[in-house]
């Protein structure tokens, strides 16, 4: 397959990864402390899988729009559980929610998770709701504390962007197809 070519690249961010981290680690320290609401090994993954869709479906500088009813069904779980993880998204930063009318959500993502390059300036979005910048540990989830939260800072989301600019404004193609229409068959 030819390296995609269609206007569909997403700039992953550290907080993809981090918001995966910081969900299982919140698991384990709720069994260690002797609260087994859940088992965690149900629930690992979730959150990233969740984040990867919510992703997939940015459209430039707008809110991701979520119907619960169909991606509860999607994700094989119930409804419930599903708000219950996107309420745990928006409580830690990763999302926020713009509204929530007849079981859809609009919700923003973080430009720390991803965002659309060339159709969103992340120092913007960030702004917006100021989003703080979420990054995972380099030992991951070895790591005693394995997601770091630097809060809002403009000078902060300008060093990012800095630091980033070649890969914000010109970023690498997926080599295999992109993810939103790999499937579609339409970046063969």
């Amino acid at each position: 397959m030819d390296n995609c070519t269609c206007d569909q690249v997403i700039c992953q961010g550290p907080g993809l990864l981090a918001a995966d981290f910081q969900y299982r680690h919140q698991l384990h320290a709720a069994e260690e402390a002797g609260s087994k609401k859940r088992r965690r090994s149900a629930d690992v993954g979730h959150m990233l899988r969740l984040l990867i869709v919510l992703v997939s479906k940015l459209e430039g500088d707008a809110p991701v729009v979520l119907d619960y009813a169909t991606e509860a069904q999607n994700h094989d779980t119930d409804e419930e559980t599903l708000r219950a993880r996107v309420a745990w998204l928006v409580e830690h930063r990763y999302l926020a929610l713009d509204g929530n009318v007849n079981g859809v959500a609009r919700l923003w993502v973080n430009p720390s998770v991803a965002f659309r390059p060339g159709k969103t300036d992340p120092r913007v979005a960030a702004a917006r709701h100021r989003f703080p910048y979420i990054t995972a540990d380099d030992k991951g989830m070895a790591a005693d504390q394995p997601v770091h939260v630097a809060e809002y800072d403009d000078r902060g989301w300008e060093q990012v962007y800095q630091l980033n600019a070649a890969q914000f404004e010109a970023p690498p193609r997926f080599a295999f197809g992109c993810p939103l229409h790999h499937e579609a068959g339409a970046c063969q």
